[in-house]
């Protein structure tokens, strides 16, 4: 645990704080709805989610495509407006996002081919108000170094790595205390990926910069990560440590997860699918978001949302929305699919 993490532990006040944030998209009408008269449909994409991210933490969100991830992260930088909930930093509304940073996935995107990297950086302290000088520190921190070979080059001189280091450069700018970034790592190779981790975290540790770092890669979660949270169809199915969700994970979701993972134990073979069947599109089913894809669902399931509580393990901070979780048997089955041998960073 970081030294930051435990001045907010022991204060009791989180950094990041999300209680209960629904958002619904509408769907638009198809031509027979609309001759028929029929109201259109809405997709749930975040249902009553609760978050915490305390100071120098870093927060992992994992899910499959479509699990609202992304929803969440721009909820929580203001680029969505939440139908209900709440979302403070340090204690305070929407009204004020210096504190947070946010990197996309795409760096290509994110960066304008016309604008050089000095010219990106000034744009959010332009926004903000903030002072000019720090546009070589920011590209410095974000290991582009010296600053004054990379602040007038064009994004099309640049590699993907160094491409996504102007983009974190720029959420540096901003002096944040916490940073959203959404798969930031999933279009690169896997040498840039291990150096953009080590950079994340080198920014934590000397920086003291909390970090909500969404993936749909659990070994990246892993590697990366003090605490895991596990969406699906926009409700957190399980939370805790990287350790106790990926080491001895709880429900049958989080299991399925990790049981599609790659594995070097020939026993394996054949085991890595994901739940049967696809996330489902449209509205959500009733009672448990996972139970028309979930072996062990019951009749239960279908009735009622299980809460968000105590899991099995009895570890503090280990929480499960099953109810059959006390039942299913031991994870060992699923424990040789767990990304990595070593602790995670946050293990300590």
């Amino acid at each position: 645990m970081s030294d930051q993490r435990r001045i907010s532990a022991a204060s009791g006040a989180p950094l990041l704080r999300v209680r209960g944030v629904s958002v619904t998209y509408g769907v638009q009408r198809s031509i027979a709805d609309i001759l028929a008269r029929r109201p259109g449909g809405a997709i749930v994409a975040l249902d009553d989610v609760d978050l915490d991210v305390d100071a120098g933490e870093i927060v992992a969100v994992v899910g499959e495509s479509g699990s609202g991830k992304t929803t969440l992260a721009r909820v929580i930088t203001g680029l969505i407006k939440a139908e209900s909930g709440v979302v403070e930093v340090e204690g305070e509304g929407p009204n004020d996002w210096r504190s947070v940073g946010m990197v996309f996935q795409d760096p290509y995107e994110t960066l304008d081919p016309k604008r050089t990297l000095g010219e990106f950086v000034a744009e959010g302290l332009e926004a903000q108000g903030l002072p000019m000088d720090r546009i070589d520190a920011s590209l410095e921190a974000a290991e582009l170094r010296p600053a004054s070979a990379y602040r007038d080059r064009v994004p099309e001189e640049l590699s993907g790595g160094q491409r996504q280091r102007a983009v974190i450069a720029g959420a540096l700018a901003l002096n944040p205390k916490l940073v959203i970034a959404d798969e930031p790592v999933s279009m690169l190779d896997v040498s840039m990926r291990a150096q953009i981790l080590a950079l994340i975290e080198r920014l934590r540790r000397e920086q003291g910069i909390a970090w909500l770092f969404i993936t749909h890669d659990l070994s990246l979660a892993w590697a990366i990560s003090d605490r895991v949270v596990v969406l699906y169809l926009g409700a957190v199915l399980e939370e805790g440590t990287a350790e106790q969700v990926l080491r001895n994970p709880s429900h049958p979701y989080t299991r399925a997860l990790l049981a599609a993972l790659p594995s070097t134990d020939p026993r394996a073979a054949g085991t890595h699918s994901l739940a049967a069947g696809e996330i489902p599109q449209g509205a959500a089913p009733s009672g448990c978001r996972f139970r028309n894809r979930c072996a062990h669902a019951v009749e239960a399931c279908a009735s009622a949302r299980p809460p968000l509580e105590a899991a099995p393990s009895g570890a503090a901070g280990h929480r499960v929305a099953c109810f059959r979780a006390a039942e299913l048997p031991a994870a060992a089955s699923v424990a040789r699919h767990a990304p990595g041998g070593a602790t995670p960073s946050g293990g300590a």
